[in-house]
């Protein structure tokens, strides 16, 4: 009985380690996806086009690569380097001052369609009015987080029958890599490591200042490293973005808007170079 027990013992180590090497085997390298994810973009560019549809289609008879249309821009996410590739559809209409591009920290209206790179659709949303509409970006993959600001929202349109729409709206598309969405986790419909693309339409912006202290969202991440969380001033624990009182001084920051632009950013009362809303010396 005991020699049984000792094998029994040394089978269990021996299937042990195996499977430790294997989870060491398994272990996720967000490095290592991030080049892959690149090469997969890489081809799919290159052999796609944008057809008479404005859609991606393989290309057969010559036409001009996407790879040749998009723009990119480079994304260091949790010490590991990515690129956004996106395409902006010609037809959108030039910049325009009184419309606006949203931050990663705002609110957005927006129409979008979104694809493995297969061309299977996982989500949708083509109506303005529905409640899958209206995103907050701090919520959604960094893709989308950082896609979005290259675009412009549009033009509201009221029509005869009371509904509503938008026009001269920043229409194109997303390609993201896995790192920048759902990474190894992926979704219900959205396997492990999968590079994604979205056909996008850009209706609306809401500029989100969540403490409603005249300083929005865009301008509490002092540190500019793409979060909220870490910049306290005060160190009460509580993030500038949620505080309505950023230096802790015992005056809102609201109130500290001593030129009455309706923006604390640009007060400097001692003359220094910290506003007077970061500032607890001035009050």
């Amino acid at each position: 009985m005991k020699l049984k027990y000792l094998a029994f013992l040394l089978i269990a180590v021996i299937a042990f380690s195996c499977n430790d090497d294997d989870d060491d085997d398994d272990k996720h390298d967000p490095v290592a996806q991030a080049l892959i994810d690149d090469d997969l973009l890489v081809e799919f560019l290159q052999s796609h086009h944008i057809n008479e549809d404005k859609r991606v289609d393989t290309i057969l008879n010559g036409e001009t690569p996407l790879y040749d249309l998009v723009e990119t821009e480079d994304i260091s996410y949790e010490d590991v380097n990515y690129k956004l590739y996106y395409y902006k559809d010609p037809d959108s209409p030039e910049p325009d001052d009184n419309r606006r591009n949203p931050t990663k920290f705002d609110s957005i209206q927006t129409l979008y369609q979104g694809f493995l790179l297969d061309s299977t659709k996982f989500d949708e949303n083509l109506n303005f009015t529905s409640s899958k509409s209206w995103m907050y970006l701090p919520g959604l993959i960094k893709g989308w987080q950082y896609g979005f600001p290259h675009f412009q929202e549009g033009d509201k349109v009221i029509y005869d029958d009371e509904t509503f729409g938008y026009e001269n709206t920043g229409k194109g598309i997303l390609f993201i890599p896995s790192g920048l969405a759902y990474a190894d986790a992926g979704s219900i419909t959205i396997p492990a490591n999968s590079v994604l693309y979205f056909y996008i339409e850009l209706g609306k912006v809401k500029i989100v200042d969540t403490d409603q202290d005249m300083v929005i969202d865009a301008k509490e991440d002092l540190d500019q490293d793409g979060s909220l969380i870490n910049d306290d001033t005060d160190g009460d624990s509580i993030p500038n973005y949620a505080d309505s009182d950023d230096d802790g001084d015992g005056k809102l920051t609201k109130d500290e808007d001593a030129n009455g632009d309706g923006d604390p950013t640009n007060d400097f009362t001692n003359g220094g170079n910290i506003p007077d809303y970061l500032n607890k010396d001035v009050n």
